[in-house]
């Protein structure tokens, strides 16, 4: 990047904006990718309590906030829902994004068709002007004619006005040359900022450039920013290039990139492809400095007044050169890759050698982003089972305590454990507990202190009568004595309160 090139500040929006529990408690339950049932609508038709919403996505104004919804999508395994819950939240998550991208791409693509519309009209009008152009004489003094249809209003007193050179269009190659993003010196403070703002700039004020006529054929390409460091010979100075047209075109990392469609001199093409240059830069004028040529007026766009062949471009990756200029002459088997690698990547079939290779090294980034993407879910993945064993273990120990607390408060005994943790998970704590009340069986201490009281012996008396006599029935159907003792044990120890009365005499 040239000396010509000045500093451009960013406007960077903030990427996440926090918002308050209090912001979050006033948005209406459309706002949020999932509500847990068990609510009710207050006076202004919100669901409360408020911790049944989940995942807020949109803002106070109905709009989708993208940052908000990409990390729902994120987060939702993290929440204590279940897996079917939290895939349904994800998937509706992941549709609202995928909407919001299609349509963001259609308007992207109906900007690109409409200015290429307006780029067409301007091209059939400077036909128009130009054979126009082509019948007048040239103004008094200068004695030639203009004929040259390109040449309209060239002949003056710049000395940068010059007469065009035609060449074959065919020579011509898409080059990237910019990209947006913060730009930093290798070995100094000094720092480029690029908005996508300042690329679509570029490109839009260069077309004004064309219809100004401020270079015959295009804006030249140097070597080495040879003329913005002071050189004035015709070696140093001479074109490498002309900058024929630019295009901007979105890049697999998310920045915007200008690329410029370059006719090379042999010169040029034989010094690229034996890799004396692989780098460019550009050289422009911000829109504060520019002005136009046709009335000195602000040009109110960036113009950019040319580029250079360099190998320390200011611009990190940016596709080498060399990319675009593999090859002057194309080969049938050349011509059968491209044809096949076009296919692959989605393209057209007239897509230039810079575009084949410009969208593989997308590709290529987006791979790089996968595979980082899938060593962040690993790690995810191994916290969420972490968590989840700690959470169970837990679980474990609380429904432990809980049955420890039953037994002790004489609820339960302990052979009805079991039973107890059932009805629990059922039908909760405080109902189990009606069925279970506190006392309903007796409680403390066991052995020769702890005597059963007047009340507990009667209940265990009635106890070994009550199984004394199933045994004395049983007997009189034809089981001898020992048999008919051992089932009447069985049916009768089967009810949790005699077993608790039986169990805690035997004990004492």
């Amino acid at each position: 990047m040239s000396s010509l090139v000045y500093e451009v500040d960013v406007m960077v929006p903030q990427a996440y904006a926090e918002w308050t529990t209090a912001y979050m408690n006033d948005l209406p339950d459309s706002a949020f990718l999932y509500i847990a049932p068990g609510g009710e609508k207050d006076d202004e038709g919100l669901t409360k309590p408020r911790s049944l919403r989940f995942f807020p996505y949109r803002d106070s104004k109905g709009d989708v906030d993208l940052p908000h919804l990409r990390n729902a999508i994120a987060q939702a395994p993290k929440a204590n829902l279940s897996a079917a819950i939290i895939a349904k939240v994800q998937a509706k998550g992941r549709k609202i994004l995928e909407a919001q991208q299609t349509a963001a791409a259609e308007t992207e693509e109906e900007r690109r068709e409409r200015e290429e519309e307006e780029r067409r009209e301007r091209e059939e009008e400077e036909k128009r002007a130009a054979k126009k152009q082509a019948r007048r004489t040239t103004p008094k003094g200068y004695g030639m004619p203009l004929g040259n249809p390109a040449s309209r209003r060239y002949y003056s007193e710049e000395a940068d006005w010059s007469a065009p050179v035609a060449l074959a269009e065919a020579e011509a190659r898409w080059v990237e040359i910019a990209r947006s993003g913060s730009h930093f010196g290798r070995g100094s403070d000094r720092k480029v900022k690029l908005s996508e703002a300042d690329i679509e700039s570029m490109a839009r004020g260069y077309r004004k450039i064309q219809s100004e006529g401020w270079f015959a054929t295009g804006a030249p390409v140097t070597y080495n920013h040879a003329s913005v460091l002071g050189a004035k010979d015709a070696e140093s100075t001479k074109a490498a290039g002309r900058i024929l047209e630019l295009k901007t075109q979105r890049r697999g990392d998310g920045s915007l990139a200008l690329f410029g469609l370059i006719r090379w001199t042999e010169e040029a093409r034989r010094r690229v492809r034996a890799g004396e240059f692989d780098g460019f830069s550009i050289e422009a004028l911000p829109p504060a400095s520019a002005r136009s040529k046709e009335d000195g007026s602000p040009f109110g766009d960036w113009a950019l007044t040319g580029g250079t062949l360099t190998n320390e471009p200011l611009i990190s990756r940016l596709a080498p050169v060399a990319a675009s200029e593999t090859s002057t002459r194309s080969t049938p088997k050349m011509d059968a890759t491209l044809s096949i690698l076009r296919g692959a990547l989605a393209l057209s079939e007239d897509a230039t050698e810079a575009e084949v290779i410009g969208a593989a090294q997308q590709l290529s980034e987006r791979a790089a982003k996968a595979d980082a993407l899938e060593e962040s879910l690993s790690t995810v993945t191994s916290d969420r089972d972490a968590i989840k064993a700690e959470r169970d273990d837990l679980s474990s120990w609380k429904q432990d305590r809980m049955l420890d607390l039953a037994c002790d408060e004489g609820r339960i005994a302990a052979a009805e454990r079991e039973r107890y943790a059932r009805v629990v998970a059922a039908l909760g704590e405080s109902e189990a507990n009606e069925i279970y009340y506190r006392g309903r069986l007796p409680t403390g201490e066991v052995g020769a202190d702890a005597p059963l009281t007047p009340a507990d012996a009667a209940g265990f008396a009635g106890v070994q009568s009550t199984i004394q006599a199933l045994a004395d029935r049983l007997g009189s159907d034809g089981l001898d004595a020992a048999s008919a003792f051992a089932r009447a044990m069985t049916e009768v120890l089967s009810d949790p309160v005699k077993l608790a009365l039986y169990e805690s005499e035997t004990l004492n």
